[in-house]
């Protein structure tokens, strides 16, 4: 009797503690979903608040071709043969600005013509074609002539972003040069034109 007693007490008392046990439980995962839940909520946000500066980076890129007052400022060039080169993006440009295209190219450590260890030259640019495609990707094309450039430019700019490939096409050789990186208005850029241009 006594130890059915003390089985039928010993059930009264853990089965309680086994239901706060299960119950504790519960609420721990209902608050680590919750957690889960705040962190995703979290990078949704930088998520929308990335795309909506992108779109406005691109709003103004699109703005500036308009108004033919931008630059492209490189990152990585790309040679003939596809080689990628790093480059400082304040120093390797194209500019079109006053109707007058500027290309620089800037190599630390080389020396060359403009002081910078490249290049800059500039011509007057013609033939001025936009297209854009269905995804909303932008093709924009112009022709420049100078005493020491005679090329195409093609410029790609992404869809939802200003970033750009312009690849120089030479009219005198099969060199082309492809710069990578943000295009934006003249305003915005930061960067450093040499003063010795070639003629």
């Amino acid at each position: 009797m006594k130890k059915l007693l003390f089985l039928l007490m010993l059930g009264l008392f853990a089965f309680p503690a086994s239901e706060i046990l299960a119950q504790t439980q519960t609420q721990t995962q209902t608050q680590q979903l919750t957690k889960k839940q705040l962190r995703q909520m979290k990078r949704d946000q930088r998520k929308h608040a990335r795309q909506i500066m992108n779109q406005a980076a691109h709003e103004a890129a699109l703005t500036a071709l308009k108004d033919n007052n931008w630059v492209l400022m490189a990152t990585t060039l790309y040679g003939p043969r596809g080689q990628a080169i790093p480059v400082s993006d304040n120093t390797n440009f194209i500019q079109f600005k006053d109707n007058t295209v500027y290309v620089q190219l800037a190599f630390n450590g080389i020396a060359g013509p403009n002081g910078l260890g490249g290049i800059t030259v500039q011509g007057t640019p013609s033939n001025i074609s936009s297209q854009t495609d269905k995804y909303g990707n932008l093709t924009y094309s112009f022709y420049v002539n100078g005493t020491a450039i005679t090329a195409q430019i093609i410029i790609n700019l992404n869809n939802g972003d200003n970033y750009a490939q312009a690849t120089v096409y030479p009219m005198m050789n099969n060199n082309n040069l492809t710069f990578s990186g943000t295009l934006v208005p003249t305003s915005q850029s930061g960067i450093f034109r040499s003063g010795f241009i070639s003629y």
